[in-house]
């Protein structure tokens, strides 16, 4: 699978919003690789509070556990615009030996599934947001640690209109290309 840029379809707005959703991305997946750095701190300087000190900072387990989900999030979409995402190719691959437009328009389908999974995921995590929003759900214990789930529900439907995006945007390249019969580097 290659990543969106390699993916040329000679519509030059089209390519150019590829371009930039491909960044947008990057960035996310940038924070993402921060938050990995930040949670490594947080378990050293735990460790260290709780061997040395015997004192642990409190909510580092309800920390870790959202800081994951946040962290997929933040991630996917640009592993699947660079097309780094773990997936079985082996029909699609028999394919490509046979006729590369008929790979990339089966891709284009496969990738417009993918976009209808996450409008549907979206369509029912967009009410829990709001709850978790609306009334101020927390975690942790009460009086040791509690923190707002929201944040974290906010990034998971980021990160998954994100990702909704770029299955779009793949989907129309892979059509475009296998309509117009072009090859992987972008000549007819």
């Amino acid at each position: 699978m290659s990543a969106i840029q390699d993916l040329p379809t000679g519509l030059t707005p089209f390519d150019t919003f590829a371009r930039w959703l491909n960044r947008v991305t990057m960035l996310f997946s940038a924070l993402g690789t921060m938050l990995i750095l930040g949670i490594m701190l947080l378990i050293s300087f735990d460790v260290i509070g709780r061997f040395f000190f015997g004192n642990p900072i409190a909510g580092v387990p309800e920390m870790v556990a959202m800081s994951i989900l946040a962290i997929v999030f933040l991630q996917i979409a640009n592993t699947t615009a660079e097309g780094k995402l773990t997936r079985s190719d082996a029909l699609l691959g028999a394919l490509h030996r046979r006729s590369l437009r008929l790979a990339e328009g089966f891709d284009a389908l496969l990738h417009l599934a993918g976009a209808a999974l996450l409008a549907i995921l979206l369509s029912a995590f967009y009410p829990q947001y709001l709850r978790s929003y609306g009334r101020g759900e927390m975690i942790g214990t009460v009086g040791q640690f509690l923190a707002p789930i929201w944040p974290v529900h906010g990034i998971v439907l980021l990160g998954s209109g994100l990702l909704f995006m770029v299955f779009v945007v793949r989907a129309l390249a892979l059509a475009i290309r296998a309509i117009r019969g072009q090859s992987r580097r972008g000549t007819p």
